[in-house]
């Protein structure tokens, strides 16, 4: 019973970092707000089948919604390296950059615009995700704090590239990326509907 009274804070976190609404959490899971009202103040939990379908919804393992933050083993859980997010479509995406990632946008009409983002835990920290009117703003911190140039830091056990991937849901979106550190930034496309930037730490 502890862990699933820590789901009320959980929730909220959850639905907080991604700006949402509880009323727009809860038309996304066909319940009434008055539900996740009740769910955040800790005096009501989902029904059991609405785990799994609220875990899909954040992009994190069911083991999160009851507060465990690593695997039996010891080792950091997958949830700490990848974050999803769900939006409506979205025309205009601004990314801000002072660390070494992979960015891929790909336009295509769909019924709702897709972030995924993968990274260690430190690269997933100082990250920050706005939305506001169509509008999609990322600022990717440099978590050493200088304003100049990019400084190596401990990546911990984390030894893939940092990633961001963006499904639009528009046939055309506008997107600008902005290096405001001496990163190397490199653009190119796949086809008629992915743009991919390379951000590279100068020496390569």
């Amino acid at each position: 019973m502890y862990q699933l009274n820590k789901f009320c804070n959980i929730i909220s976190g959850l639905r907080k970092k991604r700006g949402w609404t509880q009323v727009l959490l809860a038309d996304k899971l066909g319940i009434t707000p008055q539900s996740i009202s009740k769910w955040e103040c800790g005096i009501g939990y989902p029904d059991v089948t609405l785990f799994p379908v609220i875990a899909d919804l954040f992009g994190v393992s069911i083991g999160v919604l009851f507060g465990e933050t690593q695997t039996e083993s010891g080792e950091t859980s997958d949830a700490i390296h990848e974050r999803n997010f769900v939006f409506e479509p979205l025309n205009k995406i601004e990314i801000r950059v002072g660390n070494p990632c992979d960015i891929e946008v790909t336009d295509g009409v769909r019924d709702h615009a897709a972030l995924n983002i993968q990274g260690d835990a430190t690269f997933m920290e100082y990250l920050l995700v706005e939305k506001e009117n169509g509008t999609l703003r990322l600022s990717v911190k440099n978590p050493t704090g200088s304003d100049a140039r990019w400084v190596p830091y401990e990546r911990g056990a984390y030894r893939g590239p940092n990633r961001i991937r963006i499904q639009t849901g528009v046939a055309k979106s506008e997107c600008t990326v902005t290096n405001y550190l001496d990163l190397t930034v490199e653009g190119s496309s796949r086809g008629e509907e992915t743009t991919r930037w390379i951000c590279k730490r100068p020496d390569g």
